[in-house]
C-alpha cells in the first residue's frame, strides 16, 4: 500500500516541480524580453521553437489531476510525500540541462554555453520561487488527498496476488460407490442402450 502512496505523491509531486519549472523559463522570456514579436524571435534564435506550451501545460495539469486521484484512491499518508531536495535540486538542475541541450542542439556545436545568456540567469533565479510554489501545492494537494481518502472511507487495497479469501469455492467431489483397489472404475452402460 506504501509502495503505491509514494509512487503517485511522486506522480503528483514531480508533475507540479516540472510545471514551476516551465513557468520560470516562459517567465524568465517574458521578463527579458517583454516585446512579443521580438521575444517570438528570441526563442526561435536560441532553439526553443520545439516547445508548446499550452501542450506542456496540459499535459502536466493531466499528470497533476492523476497523480491527485491516484493518492485519493490508495490513500496516501503524508510520509510518502517526496523529499524537500526533489524541489530544490529537480528545477534548477532541469532549467540549466534544458537550456544547454537547447543551445547545442541549436547551434550543433558543444562550445555553446548558456551561463552568458541574459534569460539563463533571471531564469536559474526565477527557478527557486516558482520551487517553493509548487512544493506548498503538492504538500496541500497531497494533504487534501489524504483528507478526501480518509472522508471517503478505506483506501482501495491492490492486490499483486489473490488471496484465499478470493478463492471459489470447490466442490467435494467423490464416486458415488466405493471404488475397489486395482479395478478399473464403475461398469459402462451396455453398448446397445441409447439414453
Amino acid at each position: 500500500m506504501t509502495a503505491y502512496g509514494t509512487r503517485v505523491a511522486w506522480l503528483l509531486s514531480l508533475a507540479l516541480a516540472a510545471a514551476g519549472a516551465l513557468a520560470a523559463h516562459g517567465l524568465a522570456y517574458r521578463i527579458v524580453e517583454p516585446d512579443g514579436e521580438r521575444r517570438r524571435h528570441l526563442l526561435d534564435e536560441t532553439g526553443h521553437g520545439y516547445l508548446n506550451p499550452e501542450l506542456a501545460g496540459s499535459l502536466l495539469a493531466a499528470l497533476v489531476i492523476v497523480g491527485f486521484a491516484g493518492c485519493v484512491l490508495v490513500g496516501t499518508r503524508r510520509r510518502d510525500a517526496p523529499p524537500l531536495w526533489i524541489f530544490t535540486l529537480a528545477p534548477p538542475v532541469g532549467f540549466a540541462l534544458q537550456e544547454h541541450a537547447e543551445l547545442v542542439l541549436h547551434n550543433h556545436a558543444f562550445g555553446a554555453s548558456p551561463l552568458v545568456e541574459p534569460v539563463f540567469l533571471v531564469g536559474l533565479c526565477l527557478q527557486i520561487p516558482f520551487a517553493l510554489i509548487a512544493l506548498l501545492a503538492a504538500r496541500g494537494l497531497l494533504a487534501a488527498a489524504g483528507a478526501l481518502a480518509t472522508r471517503l472511507g478505506a483506501p482501495l487495497r491492490l492486490r499483486l496476488a489473490p488471496d484465499a479469501s478470493l478463492a471459489l469455492p470447490v466442490a467435494d467431489i467423490r464416486p458415488a460407490t466405493p471404488v475397489l483397489v486395482g479395478a478399473r472404475g464403475q461398469r459402462a452402460p451396455p453398448l446397445g442402450f441409447e439414453l
